[in-house]
C-alpha cells in the first residue's frame, strides 16, 4: 500500500512538472516575442491596388525562441475606423510536432512569408495591421482540428504572444479615378468643304482625221451625246472648276509619228471644244449679271497631254472582244517588237478580221475631257449663323458642321436638339448631343435615353457602345463599361479600357493605353501607380484646364518624392479650387508624415 502510494504521487509531481515546463516554455515566447521575433509588411504603408488591398509579412525567430513542441497560429487583423476585418491565417510548428504548417527551427531559428489579399472597404486608409499569435504545446490539442486563431484560443494552456502592429495606414491613390475622364466617340458630320463633282466627256474621231464630225457614229451614240451635255450643263451653272485633264490618243495601226501627230491634233481639238462651250456660257452669265466677262472669268487650271497610239487600249479591246482566234492575233502581234512591223501586222489582221477595222480601231481614236467642278459651298460663318438661326434651312451635314463651329456647348447643343427635330432619323446628332450632356453628372440619365435611341437606329455601332461604356464608368459600373468598351472596336474604348486596367491594378497596361493622348488626369494617375512619378507630374503640368483633382495629385507626386514644400503648393491650390478635398487630405496616408507639421495643416484650414 505504501509503495501505490509513493508511486502515485511520483506520477503526480512529473506529471505537474511537464506542464509547468510547457507553460514555463510558452511564457518564455511571450517574454521573448517583441525581441526576438520580427515581422515586416510590405509595403508599409498598405497599399490599395485595383479594389484589393494586399498584404505580404515576412516573419523572422531567432535562434533558441521557438518551443521545439508548441504550435502558432497567427491571422493578421486590419483594425480600422468601420471595424476590424480577419485576414486568413497561417500555422507555424516547432521541429518536433506532427502537425501541419511551415516549420520553424529551435536551435537555428527560421523565417516565413505570409501573403493575402482583401477587398478594400471605405475607412481603411486610417488603418493598422496587427498580429497577435496564439501559442499552445501540440499535445494539448490531441483530437482538435486547429486551423484559426479563434480556435487555437480553445486550446488548454495557450498564450497570446502579443500584439504587433506591422503596418500603419493604407495608401488609397488608386482610388482617384476620374470616373468621368473617359474619351467619348463624336460622329462625324460628314460634311466636305470641298466636294468635287468630276465630269467625263469624249468625242471621237475618223481614221487619220482630228476635225470635229458629230455626224460621226460614234460621236452620236447616246453615252457620248450624255456625257456631252452633261459637261455642258455643268459648265452653264458657272460653278466653280478646280482643274480641266484633256488626252487624246490614235488607233496604232499607223505609222507612228504620223500617230503622234493625230494625237497631238486631236488635243487641241478638244481643247479647243471645251474653251468654245466656257467662253459661250460665261458670256451668257456676263450678260446676264450685267458684268464683262473678265470679271468672272476662272483662272482654269488646265493640264494636256497627247498619248499617242493607244496599244494598250487596243489590247484590252481585242481581249474583250467575241473575235475567236482573239489570242493568236494577239500572240503574233505582241511577239514584234520592232514598232513599225507591229503598226503593219495589225493592218494585216484588218483585212482578216473586219471586226477590228469596224468595231475596236474607231473607239480608240478619241480625246477624252475630265472636268472637276467644284460643288458650290457656303462661307462657314453663314453655316454657324444659320445653324442657330435658320437650322431648317440647311442640309443634315451642315446643320452638324454648323456644330463644330460653335465652341460654346449651350450652342451646340441647341443645334443637336434641332438637327433631331428635324432630321429625327439620322443617329448622329443623337450620339453628340448625349456626349454634351455627359460632361454633366446630373444630365447622364438623359444622354444614356439618347443613346439608346440612337442604338436602336444603329445597333453595335461601335462609337454609341463606347460612349454608353462611358456612362457606365461615370456612375461607378466598371463591370458594364469593361464590357461595353471590349465590345466597341474604336481607339476611344482602346484608350478607355487604359481606365478599367487602372480599376484592375493593372498599371502599366493603363499606361499604355491611356498614352494615345497627352495630358490627361487617369494618364498621370496610371504613370504614378506604375512607379513613373515625373512623367506622372509631367503629365499633370500639361494639363488644360488645371483641376483641383490634378492638383491634388500633384501633391500626392511631391509627397512619395518627399517634397514637402512642393506637396503643400499643390495641395494648397486644390483645396482653393474644391474644398472638399481638405477633408480627405488629413486622412490621406500619403501625407501622414506631415499631419502633425504646422505648415501643412495651415494649408488645410
Amino acid at each position: 500500500m505504501k509503495k501505490f502510494k509513493v508511486a502515485s504521487l511520483i506520477c503526480v509531481l512529473l506529471t505537474a512538472g511537464l506542464a509547468f515546463s510547457s507553460c514555463e516554455s510558452l511564457k518564455k515566447m511571450v517574454a521573448n516575442h517583441s525581441t526576438m521575433a520580427k515581422y515586416v509588411a510590405t509595403p508599409n504603408p498598405l497599399e490599395m491596388q485595383g479594389d484589393k488591398i494586399k498584404v505580404e509579412i515576412k516573419g523572422n525567430y531567432q535562434p533558441k525562441y521557438f518551443v521545439t513542441k508548441a504550435m502558432v497560429v497567427f491571422q493578421p487583423a486590419l483594425n480600422y475606423e468601420g471595424g476590424s476585418i480577419l485576414m486568413k491565417p497561417m500555422v507555424l510548428r516547432g521541429e518536433k510536432t506532427k502537425g501541419q504548417g511551415t516549420m520553424i527551427g529551435s536551435a537555428n531559428g527560421g523565417s516565413f512569408t505570409y501573403t493575402d489579399e482583401i477587398d478594400y472597404q471605405e475607412g481603411m486608409e486610417q488603418s493598422q495591421l496587427v498580429l497577435n499569435p496564439v501559442a499552445y504545446m501540440e499535445k494539448k490539442a490531441k483530437n482538435m482540428q486547429i486551423t484559426n486563431e479563434a480556435e487555437a484560443s480553445q486550446v488548454a494552456g495557450n498564450v497570446r504572444l502579443g500584439e504587433t502592429p506591422v503596418a500603419q495606414g493604407t495608401m488609397i491613390t488608386a482610388s482617384r479615378i476620374d470616373k468621368m475622364g473617359a474619351a467619348l466617340a463624336v460622329e462625324d458630320h460628314g460634311y466636305e468643304k470641298e466636294t468635287v463633282i468630276p465630269q467625263d466627256a469624249t468625242i471621237f474621231f475618223l481614221v487619220d482625221m482630228a476635225n470635229l464630225n458629230w455626224n460621226l457614229p460614234l460621236n452620236k451614240k447616246e453615252a457620248t451625246k450624255a456625257g456631252i451635255k452633261a459637261l455642258d450643263s455643268l459648265l452653264q451653272t458657272g460653278m466653280q472648276i478646280k482643274q480641266v485633264q484633256i488626252n487624246a490618243w490614235a488607233s496604232p495601226e499607223g505609222e507612228e509619228s504620223r500617230n503622234q501627230n493625230l494625237s497631238d491634233n486631236r488635243v487641241k481639238t478638244a481643247e479647243k471644244y471645251f474653251t468654245d462651250a466656257y467662253n459661250k456660257y460665261l458670256n451668257q452669265r456676263a450678260r446676264a449679271m450685267k458684268v464683262k466677262p473678265n470679271s468672272i472669268k476662272q483662272d482654269i487650271d488646265m493640264q494636256t497631254q497627247s498619248m499617242g497610239e493607244d496599244w494598250d487600249g487596243f489590247l484590252a479591246d481585242l481581249r474583250a472582244s467575241s473575235i475567236a482566234d482573239k489570242n493568236t492575233i494577239i500572240n503574233v502581234i505582241s511577239s514584234h517588237t520592232d514598232k513599225a512591223t507591229r503598226e503593219q501586222e495589225i493592218r494585216n489582221m484588218t483585212v482578216i478580221y473586219k471586226e477590228i477595222e469596224d468595231d475596236i480601231l474607231p473607239s480608240l481614236r478619241r480625246s477624252e475631257i475630265h472636268v472637276d467642278f467644284l460643288e458650290p459651298k457656303r462661307p462657314d460663318e453663314q453655316i454657324a449663323e444659320y445653324s442657330l438661326t435658320a437650322p431648317d434651312s440647311l442640309k443634315l451635314n451642315e446643320l452638324l458642321y454648323g456644330a463644330t463651329l460653335n465652341d460654346d456647348p449651350a450652342q451646340q447643343l441647341a443645334i443637336y436638339m434641332a438637327a433631331i427635330r428635324i432630321f429625327p432619323d439620322d443617329y448622329r446628332a443623337y450620339v453628340n448631343l448625349a456626349n454634351i450632356l455627359m460632361k454633366e453628372e446630373n444630365r447622364l440619365g438623359e444622354a444614356q435615353s439618347l443613346l439608346e435611341t440612337a442604338n436602336g437606329m444603329q445597333p453595335q455601332n461601335a462609337h454609341i457602345l463606347n460612349n454608353m461604356g462611358a456612362i457606365a464608368l461615370a456612375k461607378g459600373d466598371f463591370d458594364n463599361a469593361k464590357s461595353l468598351f471590349e465590345s466597341a472596336a474604336c481607339a476611344e474604348a482602346q484608350e478607355n479600357l487604359g481606365i478599367i486596367a487602372i480599376k484592375e491594378g493593372r498599371y502599366n497596361v493603363a499606361v499604355s493605353n491611356l498614352s494615345a493622348k497627352a495630358c490627361r488626369y487617369n494618364l498621370a494617375l496610371a504613370q504614378l501607380l506604375s512607379g513613373d512619378i515625373d512623367q506622372a507630374k509631367a503629365t499633370l503640368n500639361c494639363m488644360e484646364p488645371q483641376t483641383a483633382d490634378g492638383y491634388y495629385l500633384l501633391a500626392v507626386c511631391a509627397a512619395r518624392q518627399d517634397n514637402k514644400a512642393e506637396a503643400i503648393a499643390a495641395l494648397t491650390k486644390a483645396v482653393t479650387e474644391n474644398v472638399t478635398l481638405k477633408a480627405q487630405a488629413r486622412k490621406d496616408i500619403e501625407f501622414a508624415k506631415w499631419a502633425y507639421e504646422t505648415d501643412f495643416q495651415n494649408a488645410l484650414r
